[in-house]
């Protein structure tokens, strides 16, 4: 333990203490009282001979390692970035539940869900408590698909699950899918969840009533994907000119699961066929605007031109003849 870095016990458990000791400079003081703490976390039910997996940059928590072993890679590796909940380390669920402070940290959550649906459609709170279009700025047909989807969003962001629930609609919609996400849960259970909080809650009609319905007001948020088929050989995308294709111009191998190499489907079949395979595609321009859109990120993202250091050293990439290559293409694109 370094001099002065101790981690009481009480603070031991208080994880985003430990956790910002793990974003200071490696090998800093605070980084290794911050490696240590995340192993007294890690070891609290286990012992000290135990394998645990390694979160460090290289391991990615796909490897056992010693105690002694993760030390050591943390401090030459660092921490895996976007690793902040250590869900493979113990912190569940049921700890945080446990663990949680008594006074309830929901009103910033729901504060916070509508900073970003702010920032995610790019209107800036202005202080007006309303969560209907400005008339005067509308036209007479009403506002547009985008302002719609806005406040509608904004209003389930302000609505409680039901009279003193502290969680709104739409932050509990936010959190189900999170969970639904890092567990994999299958549409089923979630349906199937639903179903059983919509009698269990006083006010049950206020949620949605299948994963269906869910998922399309969280769909409102924006970016989303596509799916594309693909040729189960991989061979080629059914998209474009070859969208209509049920099977593959070049292998012959079949579109559809089931279903011979080499055979077109009628239009009936074809809506109840099943691909053999899906890619899901993330259009990158919508996810740029998003990064434009929050203050915070919007700054980092133009650090490289702005505030990095220019003094003809080749110490990070976009001091390189390929980023500046890049950036003239883009530029002459424009």
């Amino acid at each position: 333990m370094i001099p002065g870095c101790e981690i009481s016990e009480a603070e031991h458990m208080d994880l985003r203490a430990i956790k910002k000791l793990l974003l200071s400079e490696r090998p800093s003081d605070d980084y290794i009282a911050g490696v240590e703490g995340f192993l007294k976390f890690a070891y609290r039910e286990k012992k000290p001979d135990a394998k645990i997996r390694c979160p460090c940059h290289n391991c990615v928590n796909r490897m056992l390692q010693k105690k002694d072993t993760v030390y050591v890679h943390l401090l030459c590796n660092g921490m895996l970035r976007g690793y902040t909940i250590w869900g493979c380390h113990g912190e569940t669920a049921s700890y945080i539940a446990a663990t949680k402070d008594p006074e309830s940290q929901l009103p910033n959550l729901n504060n916070n869900m509508c900073q970003v649906l702010q920032e995610a459609f790019g209107y800036a709170d202005h202080g007006l408590n309303t969560n209907e279009p400005d008339v005067a700025c509308s036209s007479k047909a009403g506002p547009d698909a985008d302002t719609q989807a806005f406040f509608d969003l904004l209003t389930d962001a302000d609505q409680p699950l039901w009279e003193g629930c502290e969680l709104s609609k739409l932050t509990f919609l936010v959190l189900l899918f999170h969970v639904k996400s890092i567990n994999k849960w299958s549409n089923k259970s979630l349906d199937d969840l639903l179903g059983i909080l919509q009698l269990a809650l006083p006010n049950g009609a206020n949620i949605p009533k299948t994963f269906a319905e869910a998922r399309k007001i969280i769909a409102k948020l924006g970016l989303r994907y596509e799916k594309i088929h693909v040729c189960p050989n991989n061979c080629q995308l059914y998209r474009k000119d070859k969208k209509d294709h049920d099977f593959c111009s070049k292998c012959g191998a079949s579109r559809w699961k089931n279903k011979a190499d080499n055979t077109t489907l009628t239009k009936k079949e074809r809506r109840k066929a099943i691909p053999n395979k899906v890619l899901r595609y993330f259009p990158i321009k919508p996810r740029l605007k998003r990064l434009f859109m929050h203050k915070e990120t919007a700054r980092l993202t133009r650090w490289h031109d702005e505030e990095r250091t220019k003094d003809g050293a080749l110490s990070h990439p976009a001091n390189s003849d390929v980023w500046k290559a890049l950036i003239l293409n883009i530029l002459t694109l424009h």
